[in-house]
């Protein structure tokens, strides 16, 4: 315990009493009476201390203690009559203000970023953390690269010998090509396929991973195409505590440091991939499919148990029926997209850690700058800001903006979160992809393409465009159309590649389109790539000049489904139709061009689905190409299953602070009695001025709840009057 360091503050801090933290905690706390003492004077001392002014022993004021949490009562009260102790309180001597503390939060991800965020580089092995505060972490198990002749498809992958591995973590590959060459393993600027793998077993020099890997062997014989292995499970385990530690050392009985204590943050964010239908071409599933194999359906997928985040909670409806309908009306004749997100990723710092690293709130506030920030420094994001087949650095960027909302019929308030508009193309504006929520401090990106990309699983980590569709004349006559009046058609598409070397199927674009037919009539179904330049990182391998960068394709194939009345297709009743031909891809057997592929012609693509190119369309599955785990391998790498957010996230967070301000005003010519015996009560003594060195509050029954002491006594000189402001904050 100590004395109060001696200041002039016009405020005097108060803190709650044992007791007062009780009434708190039973709801009872109240402010009714106040009280003022002196019961750490001697007035035999004050007396040599006023008579000697000038003598800098004899004059220095008497030392206070600070106030303790069991604080007994005020021994001596200063007082009107000498007999009653505490004064009641009146409505006009309380005050609650409420003031916001802004801090810039430490920038926490995988990532460290150049000063304008321009450039990220990838934390290797054992890096410093964002945060002063916190020791080293491991960010990665081990990395290194491998010559592409050893990539020759298959699930194993060869690596050599000198790292670890470990069953269940998770790989991450950067395809790279002769092309291209050697690149950094820490870069993320030059667009190259970044692919998350888990690994299911391993030998002595290899690892086996969940899917197919490229060919490579074929055409990328002498460039390296590096690797990082990434700890598996919670976050919290890979780059935390399980548990978290204590302030208070049970043997010792002293708190732990501040440093040791703030071990326990964590450097990166949480991500929850949540999907709430099953994926297109997600054959022979279902939590009650009776087929000899089946597969897992969303209701097993990873993160469902957040289901209930996505819907209700904030408000992303799983289907048609819970509250949104589509619109066929919007444009006749023309198609919409689909309003629902089928996928949500819930990014949020769910971590055992005691300091609050992130305050009560992220605080956002565009207009003084103070904003939040998500990168993903390896998104190869369609809408960038270059031209079809130009992209040479990739990267994207998403911000808050906007006025702050409300979610209906709640008081959760969120705030758009938008692409940033320096990373788009002049001339667009940016798109909302997804949700800030300040209160819950979390972000939900809602925007189905960024989620796949984003997912260890779909093998892509770049972004598609989206179809738009029209109705035309049915090529075989009036009632021979392909899509029946009062229906609908649902599209979207894939790319593969059958040729045996370069990258494997992909997750297919996650967009969907609808079409109505709400004419007299069936109908045909034509169909482009709703814009041009939204290919921004796909390359022709062929085209002279070919730079290596981004990713290629060999198949396009258009997924559709014909439904009646306002419902949702079923995931495994998609049709696949082969769209490839030398139209997109200049002669056969080359990869596709990305110019011609966008061409918003769709009669010189032959872009039309009819009844008589489709007779023999199949029903598409990516049960095969992408490996999707089986109800008898539930630990199987599956969509959902992402723990830690492959970004950073950067952003300023707040507090409210809750002052309730005292106002005491203290005539001394009425505070003239004291029951300190050491002040004489016989005026012809001439005792000391009487002086206050505390100050107590007091709940309705009398109890001491909140104590204040001052950090040196103060005069009640005859004549004057002292005002005491005491300032609590919750």
């Amino acid at each position: 315990m100590s004395y109060i360091i001696n200041n002039s503050s016009a405020f005097v801090n108060i803190k709650l009493t044992d007791i007062g933290r009780r009434k708190l905690a039973e709801g009872k706390l109240n402010f009714t009476a106040w009280g003022i003492g002196d019961s750490e004077l001697n007035y035999g001392r004050e007396e040599i201390v006023d008579n000697n002014p000038t003598d800098p022993q004899l004059s220095d004021p008497s030392k206070v203690l600070r106030p303790v949490d069991r604080q007994p009562n005020i021994v001596s009260f200063i007082s009107v009559d000498g007999a009653t102790p505490v004064t009641p309180l009146n409505a006009a001597q309380i005050s609650t203000l409420k003031a916001i503390v802004v801090n810039k939060a430490a920038e926490r991800g995988f990532f460290s970023a150049n000063t304008t965020h321009t450039e990220f580089t990838t934390i290797l092995g054992t890096g410093t953390t964002f945060d002063d505060e916190c020791v080293d972490v491991n960010y990665t198990v081990d990395y290194g690269c491998v010559d592409n002749s050893y990539i020759t498809g298959g699930t194993v992958f060869e690596l050599g010998s000198g790292y670890t591995y470990n069953i269940g973590d998770y790989i991450l590959i950067k395809y790279s090509n002769d092309t291209l060459g050697n690149l950094s393993i820490s870069g993320n600027n030059i667009p190259q396929p970044a692919l998350w793998y888990r690994i299911e077993a391993s030998g002595s020099t290899y690892v086996e991973v969940d899917r197919e890997l490229p060919n490579l062997a074929v055409t990328s014989l002498s460039a390296d195409t590096c690797f990082i292995i990434y700890p598996q499970g919670e976050v919290y385990d890979a780059y935390g505590y399980s548990s978290t530690i204590p302030y208070w050392n049970t043997g010792t009985l002293s708190f732990d440091t501040c440093c040791e204590v703030s071990c326990g943050c964590v450097p990166v964010w949480n991500m929850n991939n949540v999907w709430c239908e099953d994926l297109a071409g997600m054959t022979g599933s279902g939590i009650n499919n009776i087929v000899a194999t089946p597969n897992e359906s969303y209701e097993k997928f990873g993160s469902w148990q957040y289901l209930g985040q996505k819907y209700p909670y904030l408000n992303y409806p799983c289907d048609i029926v819970t509250g949104i309908t589509i619109d066929i009306c919007d444009i006749p004749g023309q198609s919409v997209s689909d309003p629902i997100s089928k996928s949500i990723s819930i990014l949020h710092y769910t971590n055992n850690a005691i300091s609050s690293y992130y305050g009560e709130f992220l605080f956002i506030d565009g207009t003084s700058g103070k904003n939040l920030y998500v990168h993903m420094p390896d998104l190869m994001y369609h809408r960038r800001d270059f031209a079809t087949a130009s992209g040479t650095s990739m990267g994207m960027s998403f911000l808050a903006s906007g006025a702050t909302k409300m979610i209906p019929n709640t008081d959760i308030e969120y705030i758009d979160l938008i692409e940033d508009p320096s990373l788009i193309a002049v001339g667009r504006t940016s798109l909302v992809v997804g949700k800030v929520f300040p209160q819950l401090k979390i972000v939900a990106i809602d925007d189905d393409e960024i989620v796949a990309a984003m997912s260890y699983k779909s093998n892509r980590n770049w972004t598609l465009p989206s179809l738009t569709a029209n109705l035309v004349s049915a090529s075989g006559g009036t009632n021979a159309g392909i899509l029946p009046t009062n229906q609908y058609m649902w599209l979207t598409y894939t790319f593969e590649n059958t040729s045996g070397s370069g990258l494997t199927t992909t997750l297919p674009c996650q967009y969907y389109t609808i079409m109505a037919n709400n004419t007299s009539s069936s109908k045909d179904v034509e169909f482009k790539i709703s814009d041009v330049d939204f290919f921004p990182y796909m390359r022709k391998e062929e085209y002279p000049g070919y730079d290596g960068m981004g990713f290629s394709a060999r198949d396009f194939k258009v997924l559709y489904q014909i439904v009646s009345g306002n419902t949702r297709p079923v995931a495994d009743a998609w049709k696949v139709h082969d769209f490839t031909s030398t139209n997109i891809t200049v002669n056969a057997g080359e990869t596709i061009d990305p110019l011609l592929l966008e061409n918003q012609n769709p009669t010189a693509l032959g872009f039309k689905l009819g009844t008589g190119n489709t007779v023999s369309d199949s029903t598409f599955s990516i049960i095969e190409s992408l490996s999707m785990a089986a109800n008898t391998n539930p630990t199987a790498l599956q969509f959902g299953d992402e723990r830690f957010f492959y970004g950073n996230l950067d952003t300023y967070i707040g507090a409210n602070v809750y002052k309730t301000i005292f106002r005491l005003s203290v005539p001394a010519d009425i505070y003239k009695f004291t029951s300190n015996v050491t002040r004489s009560t016989d005026p012809t003594t001439n005792p000391p001025v009487i002086k206050v060195t505390e100050c107590g509050i007091y709940d309705n029954v009398g109890n001491l709840v909140m104590i204040g002491k001052f950090s040196r006594p103060v005069k009640l000189n005859p004549g004057n009057t002292v005002l005491f402001e005491l300032s609590m904050d919750f």
